[in-house]
């Protein structure tokens, strides 16, 4: 009973920290916040902020991780139920959601981290996808790992393309463009 309250109670702390630093990323880059100004923003002692991470970039990667496990759980349940390569026009919906989250991590020296994790993890389901896809009945000119890469680095692309034109497009006009510009290069690898 008191180890489920103190994992409740851990819980509540992390959040609570992660949380200040999304609001505090969305006002100033990740380089100038400072341990204090989560710690003030969370209304979190400083022994506790320490008793859960070593210091900031622990935060945010610990953060950073989060978003990319929300995404990852979120993209396998909708690719199971939809059978494709990347279920793109859901995580553009979900992503359109997620905005206000998005665009803090895209500020600033976060910015590089996140895309790093998230282009690894997307990149794997990439891959994942068209073996259950294809299986063994189709080959490659190239390594399918290579083929992952390209439509992750793709999706990427229109992802940052879309944030800086104020999402402007619906979900609907990126999953349009990304399949116009993945799938002939897909199709071009086939044997």
């Amino acid at each position: 009973m008191e180890a489920a309250k103190e994992d409740r109670r851990s819980k509540r702390t992390r959040q609570l920290l992660g949380n200040a630093l999304v609001e505090l990323m969305l006002e100033k880059p990740f380089d100038e916040i400072t341990v204090q100004d989560i710690l003030d923003r969370a209304d979190i002692g400083r022994s506790t902020f320490y008793a859960h991470y070593t210091d900031k970039e622990n935060l945010l990667m610990s953060e950073i991780e989060r978003v990319i496990y929300q995404l990852d759980a979120y993209t396998r349940a909708v690719g199971e139920q939809t059978h494709l390569l990347l279920p793109s026009l859901e995580l553009f919906r979900h992503l359109r959601e997620q905005r206000r989250l998005l665009q803090a991590f895209i500020w600033g020296r976060a910015s590089d981290m996140l895309t790093r994790s998230f282009q690894g993890r997307v990149s794997k389901i990439v891959e994942h996808n068209l073996l259950a896809l294809m299986g063994d009945t189709v080959k490659f000119s190239v390594p399918l790992s290579l083929i992952a890469d390209f439509v992750t680095a793709t999706f990427m692309t229109l992802l940052r393309w879309w944030l800086d034109d104020e999402m402007r497009s619906t979900p609907e006009q990126m999953d349009e463009m990304f399949q116009k510009l993945v799938m002939p290069g897909i199709h071009a690898f086939m044997l």
